[in-house]
């Protein structure tokens, strides 16, 4: 596999979260039971979630699911909502999980990684061949990955916890592969182009990760509503500011005041990540 040389991904990801100090990314996922109006309505609130609690933020993780439910008008809502989130300076993040043969993971390729999306989630379950074409496209213009390795709902452990034959957990065993598909991409940040998505609900599982996966940033869902905590996550940083991204959607976009949310995590994660290097 290709991968991306000099500075790259890793290195626009920790010039973004040094010039923000912070590690939080917004999550925007508008739920139609609590976000009535169809595909306007739920650009409108994510654009007025965007304006609260971006400052706070520097990262936009778009749920695709939340968009595609309203078909056409959804797709044209996402863009909108995409192309928001890059005017208030937030790199955006495609949650899309894609993944699958070879020729469908280049079509997929194509569809999602360019302007004004800087990374795409994808999901590794089909091995390397069908992430090939995901590095492939992502190596020219910077963008990046997270591919998903161990995710924070509840039944991730009916098939990511499974013991091997060989030893260790299936998860674990992703963990390996990502870090040997990434390693060409490491740019002079210290930091792969691809990264992992660990969830905050394992924060037993962090610490053994990371010593698997030492360059990729984490992508890690599962904060607040999921039941996570900011405070267990020192280890997934790594000793960088910009190795761990925590992704907090309901806890931010429901709350009575976004911005003071946003704001309160993000003070929480970058003190986690200080407390980290201490020790």
């Amino acid at each position: 596999m290709t991968g991306v040389a000099g500075d790259g991904f890793g290195a626009r990801l920790s010039a973004a979260v040094e010039a923000r100090a912070s590690q939080l990314v917004l999550g925007l996922d508008p739920d139609p039971r609590r976000v009535p109006g169809g595909a306007e309505g739920a650009r409108a609130f994510c654009r007025r979630a965007i304006a609260a609690a971006g400052p706070a933020c520097v990262a936009a993780k778009l749920q695709l699911a939340s968009f595609e439910r309203f078909g056409t008008a959804g797709w044209e809502a996402f863009e909108r909502v995409a192309a928001s989130a890059a005017e208030a300076g937030l790199l955006v993040i495609a949650d899309a999980k894609r993944g699958d043969v070879d020729v469908s993971s280049r079509a997929y390729a194509d569809a999602f990684m360019r302007a004004p999306i800087d990374a795409l989630t994808i999901n590794p379950s089909l091995g390397g061949d069908a992430v090939a074409p995901f590095i492939e496209a992502a190596a020219p213009g910077a963008r990046g990955l997270f591919a998903l390795v161990r995710t924070s709902n509840p039944g991730a452990a009916d098939f990511q916890d499974l013991p091997l034959a060989s030893g260790g957990l299936w998860h674990e065993e992703v963990a390996r592969r990502v870090a040997e598909w990434g390693a060409p991409g490491v740019d002079g940040s210290g930091l792969s182009a691809l990264g992992a998505v660990v969830g905050a609900t394992v924060p037993e599982r962090i610490a053994a990760l990371r010593a698997l996966m030492p360059h990729q940033p984490f992508l890690i869902p599962g904060v607040g509503a999921q039941g996570g905590r900011a405070e267990d996550l020192g280890a997934a940083f790594g000793g960088r500011a910009a190795g761990a991204l925590v992704a907090a959607s309901r806890a931010i976009i429901f709350a009575e005041s976004p911005r003071r949310a946003a704001e309160e995590l993000r003070a929480t994660l970058w003190s986690t990540y200080e407390d980290s290097l201490a020790g």
